[in-house]
């Protein structure tokens, strides 16, 4: 990041400069949005699983698992969540989940055949 001051009434003064650029505030240009994906395996088969619901608590991201039993959620804000992954015959399945500092979180589940 180049910083430019062109105020001039601080020419000639080094270290009125250094002090004036020291006390700017920090410019954030951190991506605070991150993905939550991964893919649903049976636990008894490890087949992959089409037609998860999954979705994190308390919140409008929901997805369910395409045919290869994978799952992508983009620009989930920073924090941590409650993840539900329910399918008919399962076991229902949640798990806390945190997404840090924009990044990405890849998760692989197997879900066990519920009983009747």
């Amino acid at each position: 990041m180049k910083t430019i001051i062109e105020n001039t009434s601080f020419a000639g003064k080094g270290l009125d400069q250094l002090i004036h650029l020291i006390s700017l505030p920090e410019a954030k240009e951190e991506n605070t949005q991150g993905i939550f994906k991964g893919k649903v395996v049976s636990a008894k088969t490890g087949a992959r699983v089409f037609g998860v619901v999954v979705e994190l608590v308390g919140t409008r991201h929901s997805y369910i698992t395409s045919p290869t039993g994978y799952f992508k959620m983009t620009d989930v804000p920073e924090g941590i969540y409650l993840a539900r992954f329910s399918f008919p015959g399962f076991k229902e399945v949640t798990e806390v989940i945190a997404i840090l500092n924009g990044e990405s979180l890849d998760l692989t589940l197997s879900l066990e055949v519920g009983e009747d």
